[in-house]
C-alpha cells in the first residue's frame, strides 16, 4: 500500500512539474487570449522608423518627432511618449499576419517587408481599461499603430538608450489606389422592420424599408433610405418583403423576392423570375443574408384559440432561390453531430431517446435574430401541457458564415454601452471609420476615435418598434455602385 501511495505521488509531482514549465508559455496561433502578469515586453525599447499606411492626420513634421522616442516597460509600469500607466496587465495572442494587418490597419502585412507566418499581439490593460497594444515580429523589434502611422521599435541593449538615428531614413509605405479607394470608403445597407397601424386593410402586420448609411474620406454622408430590403448578391441587387391579401375573409401573407431590374428597380427583370411562398397567417422577416431568410410563421387557425394559434408559430429559414421550397433544417447547417452536442446542455434531465426526439422538433423551428451587436441562432419548442404555448432559446452556437457576412463588431459592445447607456445593438464598419448604434427610439451614427466612439455625427428617430433585420457592409468603389440603387 506504501508503494502505491509513493507511486502516485511521484507521478503527481512530475505532472505538477511539467504543467508548470509550460503555464507561462504564449499562445499558439489559434489566436485564443492569455492573460499575463509578468510582462511579455521588457526594458527600452527605442523608435528607428515610422510606415505611413495612407490614412493618418500626422503629418510628416510630427512623424518624425516621434523618431528615437522611448517606450519604457518595468515591472507593472509602461511609459511611452509622455504617457504613463501603472499596475498593468497583459494579454497575449498569435495570430495570422495577413490577417490581421490588412483586416486591422488594411494594408497587406507584404507590403511591409513582413514574412511571419503568425504574429503576437500584445494588449495591456490597466484597472481592466486599454491602455495600449503593440505588435511584436521577434524578441528585438515591435510595432505600434499610433494614429495611422506604425512605429517600429527596436529593443535597447543595455541602460544607454542615447541611440542615434538619421530622422530622414524613414520608411513610408505607398498604398495602392485600390487599397486607399477601400479604406476611404464605407456603407452600410441596413434593413429595418417595423408595425404597421392596426386595422389597416390590405397591409401586413409589418412593413420593411432599408437605409444606406456612408462614410467618404471619413465624412459621414446624409441617410438615404428605400422601401423594403434591398439585398446586394452575388447575382445582383434582389428586393425581398411581404404583402397580403384578403382570402375567405382570411389575411394571408405572401414573402416574395426578386431581382431588380437596372432600368426601373421598382419592377423584376422578368415576371418568372418572382420567387415567393405563401402562408395560411402572418409572416415576420427576422433576418435576411445572401442566400437565406430567416422567418416568423403564424399559421391561421379556425377559431379564437389564442393557444392554439401560438402552438402553430414556427421559425422558419428558407433558401432565397427558392422561398416556395421546404425550409433549411438545423442540422444541415451545423452538422447532426454538432447540433446534438450543443443542444444536449438545454434539455438538461431528459433521456437520451427523448433529446432526440426534441433535436428533430427543434431541426424544423429555428432561425436567426440579432441581439447586443451580433446574429445568433435561436430556437423554438412548443409546450403542449405549460401555459405558455412556446418557448424560445438561443442555440449554443456561432452563426455560420453560410449565413452571415461579416458581423464583427469594434469597439466592444461594452465600450458602446459606456457612451450610448441605452443602446440595444450597434453595427461597425469594417474600415473601421464609423459606428451605427441603435436604441429603442433612435439611430445614431458615430465616428471611431481610438478604441473608442468619436463624435456623435448623425441621428435618426426610428419607428415605432423598429428593429433590424439585415446588415450589409460595402467598401471603396462598391460603395458608390451600391448608392446609385437605393437612389
Amino acid at each position: 500500500m506504501k508503494k502505491v501511495l509513493c507511486l502516485f505521488i511521484i507521478i503527481f509531482s512530475i505532472i505538477l512539474f511539467i504543467w508548470s514549465q509550460y503555464a507561462g508559455l504564449t499562445l499558439s496561433s489559434q489566436g485564443l487570449h492569455k492573460k499575463l502578469t509578468v510582462s511579455p515586453i521588457q526594458g527600452s525599447w527605442i523608435v528607428e522608423k515610422y510606415v505611413s499606411t495612407g490614412l493618418t492626420t500626422i503629418d510628416d513634421k510630427k512623424a518624425k518627432q516621434l523618431l528615437e522616442k522611448v517606450a519604457y516597460f518595468k515591472g507593472g509600469n509602461v511609459e511611452f511618449n509622455g504617457n504613463i500607466s501603472k499596475d498593468v496587465k497583459y494579454k497575449v495572442k498569435s495570430v495570422n499576419t495577413k490577417s490581421y494587418f490588412w483586416n486591422s490597419i488594411k494594408i497587406s502585412a507584404k507590403s511591409l517587408g513582413i514574412q511571419n507566418t503568425n504574429v503576437q499581439i500584445i494588449t495591456i490593460n490597466s484597472n481592466e481599461i486599454f491602455f495600449d497594444e503593440y505588435i511584436k515580429l521577434n524578441e528585438s523589434t515591435l510595432i505600434k499603430n499610433y494614429d495611422g502611422i506604425l512605429l517600429y521599435f527596436h529593443k535597447v541593449k543595455d541602460s544607454c538608450v542615447t541611440h542615434s538615428y538619421n530622422k530622414d531614413n524613414n520608411i513610408k509605405v505607398l498604398i495602392s489606389k485600390a487599397e486607399k479607394e477601400i479604406r476611404s470608403k464605407s456603407g452600410l445597407l441596413l434593413g429595418l422592420r417595423y408595425e404597421n397601424p392596426k386595422g389597416e386593410i390590405g397591409l401586413s402586420k409589418y412593413s420593411y424599408r432599408t437605409l444606406w448609411i456612408s462614410s467618404v474620406d471619413d465624412k459621414i454622408l446624409s441617410i438615404e433610405q428605400t422601401k423594403d430590403l434591398l439585398l446586394p448578391r452575388q447575382n445582383g441587387f434582389w428586393k425581398v418583403g411581404v404583402s397580403t391579401k384578403m382570402e375567405n375573409e382570411d389575411t394571408k401573407d405572401t414573402l416574395w423576392s426578386y431581382p431588380i431590374n437596372s432600368v426601373n428597380p421598382t419592377k423584376p427583370i422578368n415576371a418568372k423570375q418572382i420567387k415567393y411562398t405563401k402562408t395560411e397567417g402572418s409572416i415576420a422577416i427576422k433576418f435576411v443574408g445572401g442566400n437565406y431568410v430567416s422567418t416568423d410563421i403564424v399559421q391561421n387557425v379556425n377559431n379564437n384559440d389564442l393557444e392554439k394559434k401560438s402552438s402553430n408559430s414556427k421559425l422558419k429559414i428558407f433558401p432565397m432561390d427558392n422561398l416556395m421550397g421546404e425550409s433549411i433544417k438545423l442540422t444541415s447547417i451545423l452538422g447532426r453531430e454538432t447540433a446534438k452536442s450543443n443542444l444536449s446542455g438545454i434539455f438538461l434531465n431528459i433521456p437520451k431517446n427523448a433529446q432526440d426526439e426534441k433535436l428533430e422538433k427543434v431541426d424544423n423551428n429555428w432561425g436567426v435574430i440579432r441581439r447586443s451587436g451580433r446574429w445568433i441562432l435561436r430556437g423554438r419548442m412548443s409546450q403542449i401541457k405549460s401555459k405558455h404555448s412556446f418557448i424560445d432559446f438561443d442555440i449554443p452556437y456561432a452563426t455560420p458564415k453560410s449565413l452571415t457576412t461579416y458581423d464583427n463588431l469594434f469597439p466592444s459592445f461594452n465600450v458602446i454601452k459606456t457612451k450610448v447607456p441605452s443602446a440595444v445593438d450597434a453595427y461597425s464598419s469594417p474600415n473601421r471609420d464609423f459606428v451605427v448604434v441603435l436604441t429603442n427610439t433612435k439611430l445614431m451614427v458615430f465616428t471611431i476615435k481610438g478604441y473608442n466612439l468619436g463624435e456623435n455625427s448623425l441621428t435618426l428617430k426610428l419607428k415605432a418598434g423598429e428593429m433590424p433585420v439585415m446588415s450589409q457592409w460595402a467598401t471603396g468603389s462598391y460603395v458608390d455602385e451600391w448608392q446609385k440603387k437605393v437612389k
